[in-house]
């Protein structure tokens, strides 16, 4: 669990978290009220980042928002607080645990704002949960909101896109090689392109009533293109909700350093491990999941087998299977067109389907999941995955019973396993490129396919 307290990307050192733990657990055995493990594993990163006298910390809710053990933080005294909240899509996810529908899972949400803090909402498309954050933003801090879909923004291919990195300390990293049908083909590099106010008084006037315009010019909107390393439509909307967040911080708070090349240094260089990542498993290594071919490399050196990848996706409800198998289709038609081109299609070749690898923790509505992700042609493998640490409340759901679902939505074959290894062991000895491998139902599986085929997720620089 340790591996997601992180600062500077390097995750705090395994004998520093025992030792803290240590430390925190002794303390509560003293008190009436005891800690929950979550509880507890939130006080030993807060204390941490205290103790690192980091800058800034971006805290992730575990579940839901207002109730929350994350939830601690006060408005912003002397530049010090919650600066900014960021409300990201909410659907019907821990239905029935933080509301029993989208409007009180909506304002279970809000339960992060702060009286006089900035807020960024996501384009919501539930119009539901919408309504009901515009109404908490508007209550709790009235004039600092920024509204994603009022926000002009546009995923584009720029032509010769280039970073000037002169000023920004650190490196850029260069796009991941991923065979010729897993990357986002265009003109250009894959960005998404935004505008922004000059100037902090833009902001303010952007979130109150219009008023007539003048006859005075107004200055034109700063534009600034961000280079989009991750896969998936979704991550544009992702992207302008992370950079707003860093426009108020430099707009509102001092952080001077967060320029336009830096921010699309760290743009460049970011990485999300178990969301559309592409796992080679032939070479037992991350290809964190570029978003374009990189012109100046061939791909020559990369292998074009489908046999040899795995695509690894946390997806564990509806919105996000949707999601999945948008990208899954999308690298399908790309494999298709690849396979024309290069006048690979035969007899023995065939239709390329999927192979769904998929394990659910307890709970989950796999039925709505699996029907937006298997379709005719498919096959699914049903596995379990290992106890998470630290975490007695998650089970994973028996792959007898995953099977039947399976069976009762599509009809297809289904297999079951009764350890991921098993299944692992399976698709490395696959040798025909006949399906698309896809690991998919839990970020738990996920993380298991990691350890089973020993890839470090974030290896410290």
């Amino acid at each position: 669990p340790y591996d997601a307290v992180r600062i500077q990307n390097t995750a705090i050192p395994a004998t520093e978290y025992t030792h803290l733990q240590s430390w925190i657990r002794t303390l509560d055995s003293t008190q009436t009220d005891k800690l929950s493990i979550f509880e507890q594993t939130t006080v030993l990163a807060l204390w941490w980042f205290a103790q690192s006298d980091v800058d800034v910390a971006v805290v992730e809710v575990g579940m839901g928002g207002l109730r929350d053990a994350t939830n601690v933080f006060s408005s912003v005294r002397n530049g010090i607080g919650s600066l900014v909240q960021c409300i990201c899509p909410v659907d019907e996810d821990h239905l029935g645990m933080i509301g029993n529908n989208i409007e009180e899972i909506a304002l279970e949400k809000s339960g992060i704002m702060r009286p006089g803090s900035w807020i960024v909402v996501a384009n919501q498309e539930r119009s539901e949960a919408f309504h009901k954050i515009r109404q908490e933003a508007h209550r709790t801090s009235p004039g600092r909101i920024i509204n994603v879909r009022r926000q002009p923004t546009t995923d584009i291919h720029v032509p010769n896109f280039v970073i000037d990195s002169s000023d920004v300390p650190g490196h850029v990293r260069a796009s991941s090689e991923l065979p010729s049908w897993a990357t986002f083909k265009g003109t250009g590099k894959r960005c998404l392109r935004v505008k922004y106010p000059p100037s902090p008084e833009t902001y303010l006037k952007s979130t109150k009533p219009k008023e007539p315009q003048s006859k005075q010019p107004t200055k034109s909107k700063t534009e600034v293109d961000l280079p989009l390393e991750l896969p998936g439509y979704y991550q544009a909307g992702n992207a302008s909700v992370a950079f707003y967040a860093l426009d108020v911080l430099r707009t509102h708070y001092g952080f001077t350093r967060l320029t336009d090349s830096a921010i699309q240094v760290g743009f460049q260089n970011v990485r999300w491990p178990g969301r559309l990542s592409w796992l080679n498993i032939a070479h037992r290594a991350l290809i964190p999941g570029a978003s374009d071919a990189r012109s100046e490399s061939p791909n020559d050196t990369v292998s074009e087998r489908l046999c040899e990848w795995v695509l690894a996706d946390g997806a564990h409800n509806e919105p996000a299977a949707v999601e999945l198998r948008k990208y899954v289709d999308t690298t399908l038609r790309r494999i298709s067109q690849q396979r024309y081109i290069r006048m690979a299609r035969s007899r023995s070749s065939g239709t390329v389907c999927v192979r769904w690898v998929v394990g659910f923790t307890q709970g989950k509505d796999m039925r709505a999941i699996l029907a937006r992700l298997v379709q005719p042609g498919d096959i699914v493998w049903a596995v379990p995955f290992d106890q998470p640490k630290e975490m007695p409340w998650i089970s994973c759901e028996r792959p007898e019973q995953i099977a039947q679902t399976a069976r009762a939505v599509s009809g297809i074959r289904v297999e079951t396993f009764d350890c991921l290894k098993d299944a692992v062991d399976r698709l490395s000895a696959c040798s025909a490129d006949t399906y698309l491998n896809v690991v998919c139902g839990s970020l738990y599986l996920v993380a298991n396919v990691f350890r089973e085929f020993q890839i470090q997720p974030f290896p410290n620089k």
